[in-house]
């Protein structure tokens, strides 16, 4: 692609960063969902985000048989969820945590900056948010921090909860890339007020 169309998409997205941060939340969630569920093609689990958030939203995060089990319905509604949720980090990743993160906002850095995040998020993922299903590694068991409790196949849900995280970062930063706000010569100048004032 043209280097020139590139650089002008970047000052669009300087110029309308709410915009931009919510689009690419949408697109970053839905890349990643879906590839997520096709994990198994490359020998890692399934992530199927849309089914595990319709569970904690109707308050059967234990997957009680009796409770609601309905997979359409799960996945329609926990999908909502899973979306907003997705844009709701993307939008925290732009105006709160990429200008934290010391690195370039060229074109490269950016994409950086947001992998780093979704590697925050990852490892949120493993620590906190996967335990909250008491059942997912088998009756009365929980994945455990870091799917400690998912035995010999520990390694492959980590590297796949780290790999959905991976790829979002990566589609939300190549997204959501911002070029650097040039500083004008009226910034520069100092105010009436102080160039008026004398000089000791």
């Amino acid at each position: 692609m043209n280097r020139a169309v590139i650089e002008q998409y970047r000052l669009y997205v300087s110029q309308h960063r709410l915009k931009v941060a919510i689009i690419g939340g949408l697109i970053a969630t839905h890349i990643t969902t879906n590839t997520g569920m096709w994990y198994h093609g490359i020998g890692l689990p399934d992530l199927n985000f849309n089914w595990l958030n319709g569970l904690l939203v109707f308050g059967n995060s234990e997957m009680d048989p009796a409770g609601m089990m309905d997979p359409v319905v799960l996945t329609l509604v926990g999908g909502l969820a899973h979306y907003a949720m997705g844009v709701s980090f993307s939008v925290i990743f732009a105006f709160g945590i990429a200008p934290l993160i010391p690195f370039r906002e060229s074109l490269g850095g950016n994409i950086a900056k947001a992998i780093v995040w979704g590697l925050a998020l990852a490892t949120l993922s493993c620590v906190w948010w996967i335990n909250l299903f008491e059942n997912l590694a088998g009756p009365g068991v929980n994945a455990g921090i870091f799917m400690s409790n998912f035995g010999p196949d520990q390694l492959k849900w980590v590297a796949a909860v780290y790999l959905w995280h991976i790829v979002y970062g990566f589609n939300l930063g190549a997204i959501y890339n911002p070029a650097p706000v040039p500083v004008t010569e009226s910034e520069m100048a100092p105010s009436p007020e102080l160039a008026a004032q004398p000089v000791i």
